[in-house]
């Protein structure tokens, strides 16, 4: 059971903490555009909370320190100008490296600790500068605030004992600690507190923004990232910091965009990304994903990857101010901007990958892809890819597969795609064992629990999207077997592998058009091409459309169906 009764510890004061009285304490302006809106980016929550925290500046005046209220903006209530600050919570806390990260931590990692208990100096202030004043006449005096008041607490103690002998020393105050919601303001790398805030558990947490004055845009260095905007840090349910990025959302889209598209891209391109990742956010938002940890996305790729400013360049920093406060909707609501790395030839339908239905989020063919992709090899070599692929699996592994997952089969000796979608894409595949019984999946369940597949776009026996199923008086036909056809000579010929059909978009194998594969030596290979979910704007088909000169609108138009840019 976590303490009742929580840490912070002494510093000295007067280089510390600072507020002039002809400073006033400056709140957050009210938000006059979507872009300006703040939103609350979860960076460190859940089970990857931290004990202990490190922030730093290399511009501007130190940091301003108080909570965020429940419109997200900033109230101070202190100053510091030390440039590099740590927050901990306020239990015994050890500065050292632990876990590759050099901070606060709950091992005796060094002799440098701040321990949970110290005296409190009787009488409560109106206001910081009447508490900072007292509390510089003791080198480890702090100013802490709680319950609505401003008080002076001296020392930091591991232990209630050593706490005591200095209230006798003092012969005055009281030992205290604090709620299991408190933190720490500490001076990176020692054992002076700067301030202690403590919510009581109202949910505020403590909130940090760089620059003492106010004045100017500044960032803040956090695990060697420099990010906007700023920070609150809440311990829920007395638990270890749950660290929130806050920040106005173009600001949070400008460090979304260089992580899904290279700043080097056509401008358009990135225009329709910044305009994807700002709508996304605001639909994500509206799905309450995370209230139970206090915050609206989180920077992980269930949202959207964001990591501050890294990576971020001028190109990308422009498409989102270019397109600040534009949004796509359908009907009036934000729509939900789903993007992947590339289609493979044509998106899907949402109904078909995941089963909701989205009526802006159907298939489309999409022939920008095939001009760039040789780009497309290029970049995917890195990771080992490319942008067309086969992968090959035996009988016998696709029968183990289909077991883990419940099925109770025998070797697999083929499989096929059993239905097609508008854009050539499998909605579902049968498999059949060598007892001759038929195993019928949807596309979603073969290509991600069964098998792993780089996109949706695929097939058996050859590219995906190379064939479309070959039907005789209408009616399906998955083999060639025993087919007959009539030449121009009027000679009656059988079939085989050499013979080709004329489709929409040229000519393909007939025998291939079945989408059909049986194994040979026991092998059965898959082919596709694209990489990602295949639902909404191809990312790479965004590039090949904006080097061809269509704008950023035109693009997510082509793959958003009846949605308002705007």
């Amino acid at each position: 059971m976590r303490k009742k009764f929580v840490q912070l510890a002494g510093g000295c004061l007067a280089a510390a903490l600072v507020i002039s009285a002809g400073i006033a304490l400056p709140g957050a302006s009210a938000s006059n555009t979507v872009g300006e809106q703040v939103i609350r980016v979860g960076i460190y929550f859940g089970s990857d909370t931290l004990p202990g925290a490190n922030l730093g500046n290399e511009t501007g005046r130190g940091f301003r320190l108080g909570y965020f209220d429940g419109g997200n903006e900033f109230v101070p209530l202190a100053y510091t100008e030390e440039t590099k600050i740590s927050v901990a919570k306020t239990e015994n806390v050890y500065y050292g490296s632990h876990d590759g990260y050099t901070s606060y931590h709950d091992s005796p990692i060094s002799d440098i600790s701040v321990g949970c208990y110290h005296v409190e100096i009787p009488g409560a202030h109106t206001s910081f500068d009447q508490a900072r004043d007292q509390a510089q006449n003791y080198e480890d005096g702090f100013v802490s605030y709680h319950d609505g008041s401003y008080y002076v607490r001296v020392g930091s103690y591991l232990d209630r004992s050593g706490a005591a002998q200095r209230q006798s020393e003092l012969q005055m105050g009281e030992v205290v600690g604090t709620s299991e919601y408190a933190v720490n303001v500490i001076s990176t790398g020692t054992d002076r507190i700067l301030f202690q805030y403590d919510d009581d558990g109202s949910g505020t947490g403590l909130g940090i923004m760089p620059n003492a004055d106010g004045d100017g845009d500044y960032t803040t260095w956090f695990r060697n990232i420099s990010w906007r905007g700023g920070f609150r840090y809440e311990r829920i349910g007395g638990g270890d910091l749950t660290i929130v990025n806050m920040v106005e959302l173009d600001d949070y889209v400008k460090g979304v965009v260089p992580h899904e598209m290279s700043n080097s891209w056509p401008l358009e391109a990135l225009k329709a990304q910044a305009v994807c990742a700002r709508t996304y956010a605001l639909n994500l938002m509206e799905g309450n994903k995370h209230t139970g940890n206090h915050f609206d996305l989180c920077n992980e790729s269930c949202c959207q990857v964001y990591l501050g400013t890294q990576s971020a360049g001028s190109n990308s920093d422009r498409a989102v101010d270019e397109t600040a406060g534009v949004v796509a909707t359908y009907e009036g609501e934000y729509i939900e901007a789903v993007y992947c790395s590339s289609n493979g030839g044509a998106s899907e339908d949402s109904a078909v990958i995941w089963g909701g239905t989205h009526d802006y989020l159907v298939g489309v063919e999409d022939p920008y892809e095939l001009s760039v992709e040789d780009e497309i090899d290029e970049a995917y070599s890195g990771s080992g890819g490319s942008y067309r692929w086969t992968k090959q699996y035996s009988g016998s592994e696709l029968a183990q597969k289909l077991r883990e997952t419940g099925y109770q089969c025998g070797t697999i000796v083929s499989a096929r795609v059993s239905q097609y979608s508008d854009t050539g894409n499998p909605v579902s595949v049968t498999l059949t064992d060598s007892d001759g019984k038929d195993y019928t999946l949807n596309s979603r369940t073969f290509a991600t629990s069964i098998v792993s597949l780089r996109s949706y776009r695929y097939d058996f026996g050859q590219a995906a999207g190379e064939s479309g199923q070959l039907y005789v008086n209408g009616q399906p036909v998955d083999s060639l077997d025993g087919m007959y056809v009539v030449g121009a000579d009027g000679k009656v010929s059988a079939l085989d592998e050499n013979a080709y059909v004329i489709t929409a978009d040229g000519t393909v194998p007939a025998g291939a058009a079945g989408g059909s594969a049986t194994g040979e030596d026991g092998v059965i290979t898959i082919s596709g091409s694209g990489w990602g979910h295949n639902v909404g704007l191809s990312q790479w088909g965004a590039y090949a459309q904006a080097k061809e000169g269509r704008t950023y609108e035109e693009i997510l138009k082509f793959y958003y169906t009846g949605i308002t840019v705007g």
